[in-house]
């Protein structure tokens, strides 16, 4: 085999573990930026929680506040009853408005007893939400910093290899360097092998004088199909 085919071949490699090892960092980040829009996620739905209970917590005050309103007035109507310097008309002006409230008054308290058992089970819920919630954050947090101690190890593999390929780049003439980086920019593989005739490559026969050059590694031989760089392991 020619001795600079060997060399495209050994940077063939490097650049393949290299392209591989960028995949891999590839697919870490976007686990990562998953797991982080996940706590996010988590997060939001935290908050929306934490606005509902405020939400019938607040509903809760009015009802209260709307109630106690009401026991001032009827309580006013009803001294006013009591005192009896009224006319008939007013008295039963003031026990239709009394009737009125204790009727809106009650109507409120069972509406308040709603939202209060609401406010009970949303806080029941959010204690146990809350822990799940806590734990899952935890556990993605972690997994985030296992992908990036991963991401930092790839990217330190990388750069040796990219200094590895720098120190096997210097030992192959710059055309043949120019000629596999033109290649490689299309293909996935620039040097093949030749296997019964076959360029491993496209999968197409080359020609019997393709296959010499191939062997008798005086030069470079080419596919006369996909161009690429053959050799006869």
């Amino acid at each position: 085999m020619n001795k600079n085919v060997k060399k495209l071949l050994e940077l063939q490699e490097i650049d393949n573990t290299s392209r591989e090892k960028e995949l891999r960092i590839d697919k870490l980040k976007q686990r990562k930026d998953n797991l982080k829009e996940k706590i996010e996620g988590l997060k939001e739905k935290e908050k929306e929680r934490e606005e509902r209970l405020e939400t019938l917590k607040e509903k809760s005050e009015e009802k209260n506040r709307e109630v106690d309103e009401l026991q001032d007035q009827i309580e006013k109507y009803q001294k006013r009853l009591d005192e009896g310097i009224i006319s008939f008309k007013e008295t039963e002006a003031l026990e239709e408005k009394i009737k009125h409230s204790t009727d809106r008054m009650e109507k409120l308290e069972d509406e308040a007893i709603d939202i209060m058992m609401k406010i009970d089970k949303t806080e029941e819920e959010r204690a146990k939400q809350k822990t799940e919630t806590k734990k899952a954050i935890n556990e993605n947090n972690e997994e985030i910093d296992e992908l990036e101690e991963k991401k930092e190890e790839l990217a330190e593999e990388l750069q040796e290899l990219g200094q590895e390929r720098e120190r096997v780049v210097q030992k192959i003439p710059d055309r043949l360097i120019d000629q596999y980086d033109r290649l490689r920019s299309t293909n996935n593989n620039p040097v093949v092998k030749i296997k019964n005739g076959v360029c491993q490559g496209c999968q197409m026969s080359v020609s019997k004088n393709t296959v010499k050059q191939a062997r008798d590694s005086q030069g470079i031989a080419t596919c006369e199909n996909c161009s690429r760089i053959l050799y006869v392991g």
